[in-house]
């Protein structure tokens, strides 16, 4: 089979069904595990953008898995701005029943019955008015074919990996993207045409890692239980498959050309994680916690913004764009 097959049967019919966690207990770490102050900042600047919407904002998180980014950044609007609440809705879409289940139970246990929260399977069955669309490391989970040069990989029956000749529109598409060696995320344009259909007027953030255009290299990765694992080197995958994360960087080239393809749609910036956060308020946000007289809370911040700046700050980027906004 293609590899694309491979990799979204080992996640989407195997490893996300399972309603993994993340951080000290999962197999991996994301800049939500560091602590509380990734979605606070975010907050920062979710209320600073809020004005250019007239009416009610959804806040839609996409790929949440346990719910956390958005049950932080909610808590950093009531901080910052308590009266503000009352504009926002709170959304997250999620294919998998068991996350969905996860998520509700997490948001019921952080909020009572006092923030709604609403869930969709798929943009396609969602419709706003005014969006402000997050997420964290979604991207990497796309499904995607791998190619080098004039081959293409593919799996076989024991899940041996193989190549073979490229399929002619992979390589239309891997050469208008000049990528000689690497992923082809698939399902991109498909993916941004629902997610501005949903909505009127949008902002889209979103961070994971990557770079703009192409590394001339295969990226594909396992991580298990906080090892990693480079997937082309392992004779045998069975122990990983649909047991353990896969994942790979992006190329922000094919992001960004992909949805700017759809009518409307502007881009706003690209970033280093790091240059990002302080954009968006990180300073502010220390100092607002400093002014506190809580010494545990500021040292705690610090030691958040530091991990987030120096350990995910340069592999993630941050990219944005919007419509009608």
């Amino acid at each position: 089979m293609r590899f694309s097959q491979f990799f979204n049967s080992w996640l989407n019919d195997g490893y996300y069904k399972k309603a993994v966690k993340i951080g000290k207990n999962g197999d991996f770490f994301t800049s939500v595990s560091v602590g509380s102050l990734f979605g606070v900042i975010l907050s920062r600047y979710i209320l600073s953008i809020s004005s250019k919407f007239d009416g009610k904002i959804s806040i839609v998180e996409i790929g949440a898995n346990e719910g956390y980014l958005l049950a932080d950044i909610i808590q950093g609007i009531f901080t910052f701005s308590p009266k503000s609440l009352s504009k926002f809705e709170f959304v997250m879409v999620e294919p998998h029943e068991n996350l969905r289940l996860l998520q509700r139970a997490n948001f019921k246990e952080f909020f009572g019955d006092e923030i709604s929260l609403t869930h969709y399977k798929s943009l396609k069955d969602a419709k706003f008015k005014n969006a402000i669309f997050i997420s964290n490391e979604l991207f990497d989970s796309f499904a995607c074919e791998v190619v080098d040069g004039e081959k293409m990989l593919y799996v076989g029956e024991n899940l041996e990996l193989f190549w073979d000749k490229i399929d002619p529109e992979i390589k239309d598409f891997a050469k208008k993207y000049e990528v000689k060696k690497g992923e082809i995320p698939l399902k991109l344009y498909e993916f941004f045409t629902n997610l501005s259909a949903s909505a009127s007027k949008f902002h889209f953030i979103t961070f994971d890692y990557g770079d703009m255009g192409s590394r001339g290299d295969i990226t594909l990765r396992i991580y298990d239980n906080h090892r990693v694992y480079n997937l082309l080197e392992e004779k045998d995958l069975s122990k990983f498959y649909k047991n353990s994360d896969i994942t790979y960087d992006l190329n922000f080239e094919i992001f960004k050309s992909e949805f700017l393809k759809v009518k409307g749609v502007k881009f706003i910036s690209f970033k280093k994680q790091s240059v990002a956060l302080m954009d968006m308020g990180a300073s502010e946000v220390l100092s607002v916690v400093s002014n506190s007289n809580n010494k545990n809370a500021y040292k705690n911040a610090t030691l958040q913004l530091k991990r987030l700046i120096y350990e995910f700050g340069s592999r993630f980027k941050a990219i944005e764009f919007s419509k009608g906004v």
